[in-house]
């Protein structure tokens, strides 16, 4: 007689299945250095940029260069770039900072804000300062009365015509010997003389006592003319 086998029973596994484990790598914060710009192109690399004239490609008066970008107008290097505007010295690093030379390199220069004016009279020459007249031009100014005050401007080309003048910023003339110091040591006026400036307070009965600045080095000023002035009864 045949006996069956028994059959066999298929073992079931209740273990869980291994789930593999997600390794977490922890961040590290990493330092962003921002790479300073070059200040200097050391070779220039200019070509002109193109207009469009009737259809034909013709170069202009406007280069850029191949290397750093700057542009160039005739032989005047415009600088522009995310920390930069500027052209020749005078760099505009933002919009809150405006840098200017202290003091400038070369006799009778300035730094600052800078128009051109019509001067009807100056016979003291760079240096000077001007007033605004009812006619709309600008004359050589004195603190004898406030008809000829105040000063507003200094004269930075001699003569008279369209000129520059400066409004506000660093001048310098090798021909002046003031006195630096604090308080009103270093304090500049508008004097009585025509065209000329001091360091003593004006005194006389109706002149003009107008602070226009103080003095940065002997042959050196940093002009910021007050509209708020005193008469003398």
């Amino acid at each position: 007689m045949k006996k069956n086998k028994p059959k066999e029973t298929e073992k079931i596994s209740t273990a869980k299945p291994a789930t593999k484990t997600k390794k977490v790598s922890k961040a590290v914060p990493t330092k962003i250095v921002k790479k300073e710009e070059s200040r200097e192109c050391v070779t220039h690399k200019w070509v002109p940029l193109v207009g469009n004239d009737k259809g034909k490609n013709v170069p202009t008066f406007l280069f850029t260069c191949l290397n750093c970008g700057d542009l160039k107008v005739g032989t005047q290097t415009i600088k522009i770039s995310r920390y930069r505007l500027d052209m020749g010295e005078l760099p505009m690093n933002s919009i809150a900072g405006i840098k200017l030379m202290n003091g400038p390199s070369v006799d009778a220069t300035a730094s600052g804000l800078i128009i051109g004016a019509d001067i009807e009279t100056n016979v003291q020459g760079i240096g000077a300062p001007l007033f605004m007249k009812a006619n709309g031009f600008l004359a050589a100014a004195n603190a004898t009365t406030s008809a000829t005050a105040p000063c507003v401007g200094l004269a930075m080309d001699s003569g008279t015509g369209n000129k520059r003048v400066l409004l506000h910023g660093v001048f310098r003339l090798d021909a002046w010997a003031w006195s630096t110091g604090p308080g009103t040591a270093g304090l500049i006026y508008l004097d009585i003389s025509t065209g000329t400036l001091t360091q003593l307070r004006p005194s006389g009965t109706d002149q003009v006592i107008q602070p226009v600045g103080w003095a940065l080095a002997s042959n050196c000023i940093y002009f910021m003319p007050s509209m708020m002035y005193l008469t003398h009864i």
